[in-house]
């Protein structure tokens, strides 16, 4: 009996059953990977069956690399229930900027000014396992019951010793805006930091 050598088409195999909508860079690879194998595998019939397996890897790979970050937690808004951290004092007794940092595991720590907010954030022996860190934007808030208008702290712009005043001393006053910041330093005086830039030194004066 005589055997007749087998064919091939773009549709046989692993690829007749799922075509994936794929675009950008996977779809690329996808592409090459899956020409590269219709030509193999009629060269190398006993061999081919590697080819699936890097498929997969590369695949695999590529999902990996494409991931979403994590989405951090949102800020929350102060009710009485709600104390400083540090002081212990219930924060919406009292004016001026407020600070919350949340944690991985859902937890979180409040404070009554951003002033207490670094002073915890700079302990050598705070939590590591930061998600996000809020301050409200001066800007927007008003500074005698300041709610909502969370900002990221790690980005906002700090007017610190001008001569506004927080529950703890002297404000550190954060700001969304470089603008913002600088129309407060004409009315208030000081000078504008950013959050990496802020030291123990420069807090135990205040």
């Amino acid at each position: 009996m005589e055997l007749k050598p087998m064919s091939y088409q773009a549709g046989d195999g692993i690829f007749a059953h799922s075509r994936p909508e794929v675009s950008g860079l996977r779809g690329f690879c996808l592409l090459i990977c899956k020409i590269n194998f219709m030509d193999y595998r009629q060269k190398n019939p006993l061999k081919c069956c590697l080819l699936p397996t890097c498929l997969c890897l590369v695949i695999f790979f590529l999902i990996a690399c494409t991931k979403e970050p994590a989405t951090k937690p949102p800020a929350i808004e102060f009710g009485r229930e709600h104390t400083c951290q540090v002081c212990g004092m219930i924060i919406v007794d009292f004016p001026g900027a407020k600070g919350q940092i949340h944690y991985k595991k859902g937890k979180y720590d409040t404070f009554c000014s951003t002033l207490d907010m670094f002073l915890f954030y700079l302990q050598p022996d705070r939590p590591k396992d930061i998600a996000a860190i809020y301050v409200n934007d001066m800007g927007k808030a008003d500074m005698e019951q300041p709610s909502g208008h969370w900002i990221d702290a790690v980005e906002a712009f700090y007017v610190y010793g001008g001569d506004i005043m927080g529950p703890m001393g002297e404000a550190i006053v954060p700001f969304s805006g470089l603008a913002e910041a600088e129309a407060h330093i004409k009315q208030h005086g000081g000078s504008i930091v950013k959050f990496n830039d802020v030291t123990m030194d420069m807090l135990r004066p205040l």
